[in-house]
């Protein structure tokens, strides 16, 4: 067997072979450190941070203590506990080297000759590295749980080795300011307790770098006794400096590195270092630029947070800047939840804003439910204290800053649209409540109050006697006081409540006393009007109203009693409704000083009629008109009910007169006997009722014609005209249609009844029915010509007569298709009777075109038309003997007739000449025929 050699060992240990390589260095006498420190360097590869204690224990078995020195400073693990033991044999090491250096070279002794190599300056520095390691590791354990959370969120990385591997070698002032930028409250806590020599010169400047949206409390802030600052309380690691930390021996020690040199020289520049400890004053304006910092940025409860911190830290003077943030944050967060845009506003704006803004601002959320608490927690404290505000832009409010509580309660739009508010106001303002315990607590300015709403406003009934019941009452009234009592008379010109307020400010207890008894006289009145739907404003009462107004508003009492036409009266079903809504009008006229004061009972009578009728009370206002108690003359009482008949006949939807606005025009037309008025209006609803509900007339094709339409049609007959052109065979019932040409108003009328009978005759015509239209045509003749002279109608009148049958008439006489040649020179003979003389050519040339017939035709023609009459009515044969047929009975006047046609033509006017004889001459072709025919013809 071989002796083992040094080559053995080397294999052995390249091996990791360590248990055999350690018996060949026992053998070989070689130095196990080279074994030891292989191990150690493979456990570092193979395990890096995770060593454990077992694994350190190999560096207690090296002697090398410079190797296991730089081993223990370049190693990083995760258990506390083993980088404790690491630097725990890493100190006992050093301490064994720089001892001896220490003793040597007299380094406890500043002014001593300290003459130190390169290689005893680098004990030193790993001596003081290892002590500021091992206070650091303490520390990096109690802020770990801190910075395990938040370096795993940010980096994914919460291994302790590798926090403790930066921590141990980091500036305290840049870690600090870290934190707190971080809000790490418990690492930066930590820096202040157990680093404090490093960072607290620079305290202030690392707690500014907190940001304004952190919980300041949370952090150890600068504390303050009388004057100065306390101190902080430390607590270092290590209770005395080792001799190695001593600045003069630092100096020594120190390797200067540039980059590291500039980096610190320039962080150091731009952190500020405040002496330790400081005064009061500094530390009071620390807080203060805290506060405003995050006032800038819109956190006013931050900054409230922080001076209400200086204050609990002993700062003096924070009280009011306490109270100003306290109502800026009060301000900021009630105008927020507002209907504002523009909610911002800083400490700085706040001093600037009125009081009365700021005012508002508070109760920018307030209503009717929450108005008392907020009077009581925000504006009553708020105008305490605005009465000791020195930033106030409205010296007058700081005279009496009540008023600035009374100016929003005046506000229009508290009085018009939150009059709710006041009255709670006011209701926890009564006298009868303790002065303490009362919103308002001054009487008088209460009554002022309550006066200047109710007159300025427009409140309903129900505030305005809640508002009374809080006026409070005088005992001791000064009866000879010289205090105006007419309030109508001391306010002329002032409309808005603090114009009424102000006025009122000059009157005491005695004045308001029986501005108060006028009120209550007027909320009498005006509860009278609020039951029938009238109410008008109070103010209303102060003024002196027109008689047209007075008029105006019992209109409308009476006719919003019951709802208007519209609503049929639905609101007052009982006839004792009516009977005191009378009572009641009557009853505001008073003594001439009422409401309706310049209103005679007369026409508040008519009023009450109308109102009634209008809404279809026919039964009471028949049996009040026409009973035993009746209290109108019959005249206007039928003034009144046609009136009512109409405004029913005018709404009406439907021209069917048993239903509806039709019938109740039907009904309101019957409480009074038939008059001649009356009849008329009674003649047009049948009217109405036959051409739309019966014969279905409308407007315009698919649209209904409406009753309105029919009273304002300026020409009814047009709607006759409708009937005959759109329902066929209506010519057949000439007598129903002048029945209602006669109802729709013309009654008698000789026209209107001409022109019907023409558009009937005409309609006949159209359909081809030429007797029913010969018929018409006689029937309409007779009628023209029989004219009514005691009826006085002029000239014109009498022509368009005359136009409308003789135009019908010619219109007949020229339809060839009508064979009875007799029956149509009858009515061209109507229409030469009837015609005037620019007209007779027009007729006679369609005589002419007769007249070429052959003489036997006409002659068999009017024996035919004879003999029909003789069989049909034998009366009538010599009735038309002297009439139309006249004309055909003389063939020799028809032969004259004929060559007059013939030689006349036109029948166009000739003048003749003075001296000329002769048959004809010197007469007009119409003379002519006049002697011919004989003179009926133009009667």
């Amino acid at each position: 067997m071989t002796e083992p050699t040094t080559r053995d060992f080397l294999i052995h240990l390249n091996q990791s072979n360590f248990q055999a390589a350690l018996d060949l260095a026992d053998d070989l006498q070689l130095d196990k450190d080279l074994v030891y420190k292989a191990q150690w360097t493979k456990r570092i590869i193979e395990r890096g941070s995770q060593l454990q204690s077992k694994d350190v224990d190999l560096l207690k078995r090296i002697h090398d203590d410079a190797w296991v020195i730089s081993q223990c400073l370049d190693v990083c693990v995760n258990e506390p506990p083993v980088q404790q033991q690491l630097l725990d044999i890493a100190e006992a090491r050093i301490q064994t080297l720089t001892a001896p250096i220490i003793e040597s070279k007299q380094l406890n002794t500043p002014n001593a000759a300290h003459d130190l190599t390169a290689q005893e300056k680098t004990l030193l520095r790993c001596r003081a590295l290892l002590l500021q390691y091992k206070d650091r590791l303490n520390t990096l354990e109690k802020i770990w749980p801190s910075l395990s959370s938040t370096t795993h969120q940010h980096t994914g990385d919460a291994s302790f080795a590798t926090a403790y591997a930066q921590f141990r070698d980091s500036n305290m002032i840049a870690q600090a300011i870290e934190y707190a930028r971080s809000e790490n409250n418990m690492a930066l806590n930590a820096l202040f307790m157990h680093h404090g020599s490093n960072v607290l010169p620079h305290r202030l400047f690392i707690l500014s770098q907190i940001p304004e949206t952190a919980d300041f409390t949370s952090f150890d802030l600068p504390h303050v006794t009388h004057d100065h600052e306390d101190t902080w309380p430390e607590e270092p690691w290590r209770t005395e400096k080792d001799v190695v930390e001593q600045e003069w021996v630092q100096a020594l020690i120190q390797v200067q590195v540039p980059e590291e040199t500039e980096y610190l020289d320039r962080l150091k520049g731009g952190i500020e270092t405040t002496t330790y400890p400081t005064s009061a004053s500094v530390i009071a304006s620390w807080y203060m630029d805290r506060a405003h910092a995050a006032d800038a940025i819109g956190l006013s409860s931050n900054a409230l947070e922080i001076c209400r911190c200086a204050r609990v830290m002993g700062v003096s003077g924070m009280d009011e800047q306490v109270s100003e943030y306290e109502w800026l944050c009060k301000y900021i967060y009630q105008a927020a939840t507002s209907d504002q845009e523009d909610t911002y506003v800083d400490l700085e704006g706040f001093r600037h804003m009125s009081s009365y803004a700021i005012l508002e601002g508070l109760l920018s959320t307030t209503n009717a439910t929450t108005i008392v608490d907020d009077m009581l927690r925000l504006a009553l404290p708020w105008i305490a204290v605005a009465k000791k505000r020195k930033h106030d832009r409205e010296p007058k409010e700081q005279e009496k800053k009540e008023f600035l509580l009374y100016r929003w309660l005046l506000d229009p739009a508290v009085v018009d649209a939150h009059l709710d508010w006041c009255c709670v106001v006011f209701e926890h303002s009564k006298p009868t409540i303790a002065v303490e315990d009362r919103i308002i607590k001054d009487d008088l300015e209460l009554s002022r109050l309550v006066l200047a709403i109710v007159y300025s406003g427009n409140g309903s009934m129900e505030y305005l006697v809640r508002l009374f019941e809080c006026l409070p009452i005088f005992d001791d009234i000064d009866e000879t006081s010289n205090d105006p009592t007419d309030m109508a008379a001391m306010i002329p010109n002032a409309t808005s409540a603090m114009a009424i307020f102000t006025e009122l400010q000059s009157v005491g207890a005695f004045g308001l006393t029986q501005m108060m008894d006028t009120l209550q006289n007027h909320l009498g009145s005006a509860e009278t009007l609020a039951r029938y739907n009238a109410s008008v404003p109070l103010r209303w009462y102060l003024e002196d109203q027109s008689v047209e107004a007075q008029r105006q508003l019992c209109v409308r009492m009476s006719s919003q009693a019951a709802g208007g036409v519209e609503s049929g009266g639905i609101k007052f079903d009982r006839d004792d409704d009516w009977r005191e809504l009378l009572d009641d009008m009557l009853r505001l006229k008073g003594d001439g000083q009422g409401v309706f004061g310049k209103l005679d009972n007369a026409e508040i009578l008519e009023i009450f009629f109308s109102s009634l009728l209008r809404c279809g009370r026919f039964k009471l206002a028949k049996e009040l008109i026409l009973g035993s108690n009746k209290i109108m003359d019959i005249t206007k009482a039928e003034r009144l009910v046609i009136d009512a008949e109409r405004e029913f006949f005018d709404n009406a939807t439907s021209g069917n007169m048993n239903a509806g606005s039709m019938k109740q025009a039907w009904e309101c037309l019957k409480i009074l006997p038939p008059t001649t008025e009356i009849k008329k209006e009674m003649d047009l609803i049948e009217a109405t009722h036959r051409l739309i509900h019966e014969y279905k007339v409308q407007d315009r094709p698919g649209i209904t014609l409406m009753p309105i339409q029919i009273r304002q049609s300026p020409n009814r007959l047009e709607l006759i005209s409708k009937l005959i052109n759109s329902k066929t065979g209506m010519y057949q019932r000439h007598e129903q249609v002048l029945e209602l040409v006669r109802t729709l108003g013309y009654g008698n009328d000789l026209l209107a009844k001409v022109k019907t009978l023409a558009m009937l005759a005409s309609a006949a015509l159209v359909e081809g029915d030429y007797m029913a239209s010969y018929k018409l045509c006689q029937i309409t003749t007779t009628a023209a010509i029989n004219k009514d002279t005691a009826t006085h109608h002029n000239k014109a009148y009498y022509d368009q007569v005359s136009q409308s049958a003789w135009q019908i008439c010619f219109n007949l006489g020229k339809v060839e298709a009508f064979d009875d040649i007799s029956r149509r020179l009858d009515v061209l003979s109507m229409a030469l009777t009837l015609s005037p003389a620019e007209n007779i050519g027009d007729v006679l040339s369609v005589w002419r075109k007769l007249d070429a017939s052959s003489p036997s035709q006409i002659a068999l023609a009017q024996l035919s038309a004879t003999n029909n009459h003789q069989d049909q009515n034998p009366s009538s044969y010599h009735s038309s003997e002297k009439g139309w047929h006249g004309l055909l009975q003389n063939a020799t006047k028809q032969w004259k007739l004929g060559d007059l046609l013939a030689a006349g033509g036109t029948g166009e006017q000739h003048e003749a000449r003075d001296g000329d004889a002769g048959a004809g001459g010197g007469k007009r072709k119409r003379d002519i025929l006049r002697d011919t025919v004989g003179g009926w013809l133009f009667q």
